[in-house]
This record gives C-alpha cells, sequence and structure tokens, in this order.
C-alpha cells in the first residue's frame, strides 16, 4: 500500500531518467545458508499484479526506456497471492524445492505478458526494454521461458546464479538443484531465445569446499560459457545457518581460487565478446563517461577520427539488449536514445564500437 501511495503521489525516487526499477516481491522464503536475506527482510510478499502493471504504465507514461523488475526471487512472484478466475490458464508446477500451489495464482511470465502488452499508438511496445533480477533456479518455469521467447519487448538477457559447480556443495548451500537440473533449464532457454547472454553469481571457497569441489566450477565456467561473473570468497555473515559449519578453507586458498576462477572467466568473457566483432547491435545510451587519462589512447584506437567527423563527439557509454557494456562516441543528445553502434573492438569486460549514423 505505501508503495501504491508514492506511486500515486509520484514520489518515488528514481536515479534515472532512462531506466527505472520496478520492485514486484518482497523478501525471500528460500534456504540458502549463507544468506541473510530470509531473516533480515522476511518471506515473500508479492506486489499486486494490478499495482505493478499499474506502476509499469506511469513509467512509459514518463518515457523511461527501460525497466526492470526487482525481486530477491524475482520469479517466484505471484504463489502468495490469492487464486482469480482471470489467472485460472495459470497451471504451473515448481521442478525443484519445496512444492507450492500456484494454480490460478498471476506468475512472473504472466505479468512479463501484461507489461509487454502495454503498446504505443502505433503497436510498438510502450516500454522498449523489459529485464528481470534476481532469478533463482528453483522457479524457472517453461512458462517463464516461453515468455521470454514470445515478448519483444524482453530483453536477451538472464542472470541466474549457480553459486557452485558442485552438487554436494550445492546442497550445503541450501540451494535445492542440482547442477544437472540448472543445465537443463539453462539449454531450454537458450533454445527458446538463441544468443541470449547469461551472468551468474559464484562463491568459492564455501565451508567444506575441496580442491576437487572447486575445480567442478571451472568446469561448469567453461562448459556454460557464461558472458559474465560476479565471483567472491565465501566470507560467513553473523545470524546465517553457515556460521554453523566450519570455514575451513584457508584465506589463502579462497583468495587463489577466487582468483584462478576470475583468470579463466576473463578468457571466457573475452572469447564471447569477439563474437560480436562486426555486428551491429542496439545500445541504449545511458550516459557520458568522463575522460580519464590512461584512457586516450585507447579511446582513439576504438574510434579513429571521432573529433574530426564531429567535434562535438564526446565519449558515450550504454548497453545492448544482452546488458553488454558499450563504449562508443557521439553527441551528447544521444543521451536516453538507442542508437546502431558497429562494434570495432572487444575486451573481456565491454565492447567498443561506432555510431552509426543515419
Amino acid at each position: 500500500a505505501t508503495r501504491a501511495a508514492a506511486v500515486g503521489q509520484g514520489s518515488v525516487a528514481r536515479g534515472s531518467a532512462i531506466s527505472a526499477w520496478l520492485p514486484i516481491i518482497y523478501g525471500c522464503d528460500k534456504t540458502c545458508t549463507y544468506c541473510i536475506v530470509p531473516f533480515s527482510r522476511g518471506p515473500e510478499r508479492s506486489r499486486p499484479f494490478d499495482d505493478i502493471v499499474d506502476e509499469a504504465r506511469r513509467l512509459a507514461a514518463a518515457g523511461y526506456r527501460e525497466v526492470t523488475l526487482l525481486g530477491q526471487n524475482v520469479n517466484s512472484y505471484g504463489h502468495d497471492l490469492a487464486p482469480e478466475p482471470r489467472f485460472a490458464h495459470v497451471d504451473a508446477e515448481r521442478w525443484a524445492g519445496r512444492q507450492l500451489d500456484l494454480h490460478g495464482r498471476p506468475d512472473l511470465a504472466e505479468l512479463i505478458r501484461a507489461i509487454d502488452g502495454l503498446r504505443t499508438a502505433d503497436g510498438r511496445p510502450a516500454i522498449p526494454r523489459l529485464r528481470f533480477v534476481t532469478s533463482h533456479p528453483w522457479d524457472l518455469s517453461d512458462r517463464l521461458i516461453a515468455a521470454l521467447a514470445d515478448c519483444p519487448s524482453v530483453c536477451e538477457h538472464l542472470h541466474l546464479p549457480v553459486q557452485s559447480g558442485d552438487d554436494v556443495v550445492l546442497r550445503r548451500m541450501g540451494r535445492q538443484y542440482t547442477i544437472e537440473h540448472y543445465e537443463e533449464r539453462l539449454a531450454r532457454i537458450r533454445e527458446a531465445v538463441p544468443g541470449i547472454t547469461v551472468s551468474t553469481d559464484v562463491i568459492v571457497g564455501f565451508c567444506g569446499e575441496t580442491e576437487a569441489q572447486f575445480q567442478g566450477t571451472l568446469r561448469l565456467l567453461e562448459a556454460v560459457s557464461y558472458d559474465q561473473v560476479f565471483a567472491a570468497a565465501y566470507s560467513p555473515r553473523p545470524g546465517t545457518p553457515a556460521t554453523k559449519l566450519p570455514d575451513d578453507v584457508p584465506p589463502d586458498v579462497k583468495r587463489r581460487r577466487l582468483n584462478e576462477l576470475l583468470a579463466l572467466q576473463e578468457g571466457i568473457g573475452l572469447e564471447r565478446n569477439r563474437a560480436w566483432l562486426g555486428r551491429e547491435v542496439d545500445v541504449l545510451v545511458e550516459g557520458i563517461t568522463p575522460p580519464r587519462s590512461h584512457d586516450h589512447a585507447a579511446d582513439a584506437n576504438a574510434a579513429p577520427g571521432a573529433a574530426e567527423r564531429d567535434p562535438d563527439a564526446v565519449a558515450l557509454a550504454g548497453r545492448s539488449r544482452g546488458n553488454k557494456l558499450v563504449h562508443l562516441y557521439g553527441r551528447p543528445t544521444a543521451v536516453g536514445t538507442e542508437v546502431a553502434v558497429h562494434i570495432d573492438h572487444a575486451g573481456p569486460y565491454a565492447l567498443r564500437g561506432t555510431l552509426r549514423l543515419p
């Protein structure tokens, strides 16, 4: 109710006029032993379906180009809402973890389709780019995968935390799925949405992790070929169940494993990004990049003659629909618009390209 009132009064704080966060579910019901969120934020509480669609409609009317649906476990949305006749067609089951009665309740797939269904007078999506974070593999349903494939506004990117590449470690973490389950979901997504980019979260050095189990995580990274990996070495959080487990991986071993994983992923990320060389991508320009003294040589190489072609050109940065960071040169008026960029250079973490002028 508080959120709905704030939206109605126009008092929701927004850090950008281009991209907006749209919370859809609060709290967490999951059992991850290393995480404090279920204790600090309470059980999952989904916002009413119509409140979210109304807020999305207001964001579209205000000119937002990109909206990210937000929740600790965003694809758990709706399981705690009351069944309604209008959602009678929602017939889904959880394939992992604790079973829930999901029949007749709105889910993330239904919400995505409703927001994608907001259209301008010419029939285009009123919100051109729709994203969602964070997903938990428990609730990655076939209905959600179908919505990703069917809805043109949904960006071709998925963040799907795996945390470890070993089933024993996953059980100790309370993650409730196996690597086989995870890879099956990912294969189905990649089949439904060809070219989708995938990022993940990994924790190294969790309680009891052996060298062989860590090597399993490295093998998973190689097998999946993630576009981006957010990795951290495990550190105990007071109040979490994992504090009852021995934190028995020495700090120097944690650091070594983290560095080894990051080095491997840097090579994988570079290879993934090189696949974009020579291609044209749509980039939503997010802002002007402040000049840094050590960047001038790389910038000059990335965009030869940019200043000569257009004296008003500045360094800009934005993201592709696949959530790739793209650097380019263009006029400041490009901020907030979607532009076509020819990719000339690929690094492990970002792309550089040339603006395709009309």
